[in-house]
């Protein structure tokens, strides 16, 4: 059987989780590959026999960029898929969202599989989430999920694999629905700062302008934000000179008191004792 996995991943959590998948399809006799999406073209979800879809999860959905690529793919035709993500205790939406993306085209998804990531995203209140995920563990967990859908697929299997999550078919709590709703582009951009240059510290090194997953910045010659940013925060985070900066005095608010580890465990899927910060614990 052949596998391709196609993975959007920014600081490397979901590209772990897609090659520890990788290994397992390939230590159960399946031909696999991994494409990250910045490489993918919608030719890559046609080959082979099975396609995996993986993504970090975004404001409790999955990101502008993989929606918008699942959208450009051609007819599928029946063939089996499957969804994994990384999250941070919110998923609200995000295989659902992968899900209902691939059935459109025709795909048969038979299984989604979920983690913890550790975040990067630079809110104060959020940075530093679940350190050092995914762990040994939970890509353990990963390996085992592959392995069952490899097993489900190449024995004619109807159905879903055993053990998939049930919101990879059904959004999960309102609440967090309700927050993906809600948290599209437009309104992203009203309430989150916009990422600012410091020309001084900037080399014109264009890293930013390759790395925008939106092709939405320009080099004229400083790097120039577009229209179309979605707040991923990627060229602050990732600029090797930290040339980007942000002001989160008021923006940082709202996310404290959405993403609450207390909202986290009435409406997200915090499991009960779960470290989410290191130095407090649970809190």
């Amino acid at each position: 059987m052949k596998v391709t996995i196609i993975y959007f991943s920014q600081t490397g959590n979901t590209r772990s989780v897609a090659e520890t998948m990788i290994e397992a399809f390939r230590e159960n006799g399946c031909h696999a590959r991994a494409v990250s999406l910045k490489k993918a073209t919608p030719q890559d979800a046609t080959t082979g026999d099975l396609l995996g879809i993986g993504t970090p999860c975004f404001a409790s959905q999955a990101p502008v960029p993989v929606k918008a690529f699942l959208n450009t793919l051609p007819r599928l035709a029946g063939k089996p898929a499957f969804v994994f993500a990384t999250s941070g205790g919110a998923p609200g939406r995000v295989l659902y969202d992968l899900t209902r993306s691939l059935q459109r085209k025709g795909a048969e998804v038979i299984g989604g599989f979920l983690t913890r990531g550790e975040i990067h995203y630079p809110p104060p209140s959020l940075i530093g989430r679940f350190p050092q995920r995914p762990n040994a563990e939970d890509l353990t967990e990963a390996r085992s999920f592959a392995r069952m859908v490899s097993e489900h697929v190449m024995s004619g299997r109807p159905g879903r694999v055993a053990g998939s999550r049930p919101d990879t078919v059904r959004p999960q709590g309102s609440f967090y629905n309700s927050v993906a709703l809600l948290c599209k582009d437009t309104f992203l951009r009203l309430i989150l700062p916009e990422p600012k240059l410091d020309p001084d510290r900037c080399d014109v090194c264009q890293w930013c302008a390759y790395e925008c997953p939106m092709h939405n910045i320009s080099m004229s010659p400083y790097p120039k934000i577009g229209r179309v940013c979605i707040r991923c925060y990627r060229c602050l985070t990732g600029c090797p000179q930290k040339a980007f900066k942000v002001d989160w005095k008021t923006s940082d608010l709202p996310i404290r008191i959405i993403y609450h580890p207390t909202f986290e465990r009435w409406f997200g899927d915090l499991k009960t004792g779960e470290i989410i910060y290191p130095e407090v614990g649970n809190k």
